[in-house]
């Protein structure tokens, strides 16, 4: 099998270099894009699972548990920019909430090298590389918090995979591994005392938990310009409540864009959506 891979990959070759063409960054970038994709595909090859590795992306020294990880958070995160801003300020405060190994804070940092970050991260396996990673690039102005964001403050079950560089973790047991542990949870109100950038949200199925303690504390939301968040619609076929998550954040000022994709009806969609004031 390992030989019939590295023979497709002239072919793999082509495609990785029309995927990274298809960017919108600058076509010196394009080239690094082309490279990176190119590079983890190889080392993608027979890997071996829960081994630390290390890539150079985008002047970032990254590490992961495998390289199938490091190449979907690469395409998931930087190739389609779905965390992109534009701040009036040099040093804008970011929020972010499910930071896994910290690729979306290479992404903030790449684009905002002055941002200061606070991160969310309750995964052992994931904190343990963000961390790591955070203190490999030398970052500042970088805040982590190894806490599940949550509708109270008291400990709450999380569930893990036995893979750690699978990104199934979540509070939910649909949708997280089938290792259960106990973890520190806080509010994000807590964190919104001063002026928010950007709220980034992709917590897995528990942004129900964190629009719970926002409608407990609906005048700390008024001080976010902006949210980015991954809703993740009809997990395991469960009840449609869309509108209702939606119109809490009409009710307090945000208009909104959507991006998804599905392929047969009743499918579970993990949408993206983009919150923001004005316009």
């Amino acid at each position: 099998m390992k030989l019939i891979s590295y023979l497709k990959l002239p072919l793999t070759a082509v495609r990785l270099w029309f995927e990274a063409n298809e960017t919108s960054f600058s076509s010196p970038d394009k080239w690094h894009i082309f490279k990176v994709l190119l590079r983890l595909r190889f080392k993608e090859i027979g890997e071996k699972k829960n081994t630390i590795i290390s890539e150079q992306i985008f002047g970032f020294q990254i590490h992961a548990y495998d390289y199938t990880t490091l190449l979907f958070l690469f395409r998931e995160i930087f190739l389609t920019k779905d965390y992109y801003f534009t701040s009036e300020s040099a040093t804008p405060r970011i929020i972010d909430c499910g930071a896994n190994i910290g690729f979306s804070l290479f992404f903030h940092k790449y684009f905002h090298p002055n941002a200061e970050v606070v991160a969310f991260e309750p995964n052992p396996s994931a904190f343990e590389l963000l961390a790591l990673n955070v203190k490999s690039n030398g970052l500042n102005q970088v805040s982590l918090i190894q806490k599940a964001v949550s509708e109270n403050e008291d400990p709450i079950f999380f569930y893990v995979n036995e893979d750690k560089g699978s990104l199934l973790s979540s509070v939910r047991n649909d949708r997280g591994g089938n290792t259960q542990i106990k973890i520190e949870t806080c509010l994000l109100s807590s964190y919104l005392d001063r002026p928010v950038d950007l709220l980034k949200i992709d917590v897995e199925g528990a942004e129900w938990l964190i629009l719970n303690d926002l409608k407990a504390n609906t005048q700390k939301l008024s001080q976010v310009k902006q949210v980015i968040l991954e809703y993740h619609h009809r997990i395991n076929g469960e009840e449609s409540r869309l509108c209702s998550f939606l119109s809490y954040f009409e009710e307090c000022g945000f208009n909104y864009n959507i991006r998804t994709n599905y392929q047969n009806q009743g499918d579970f969609q993990d949408l993206v959506i983009n919150f923001y004031r004005g316009i």
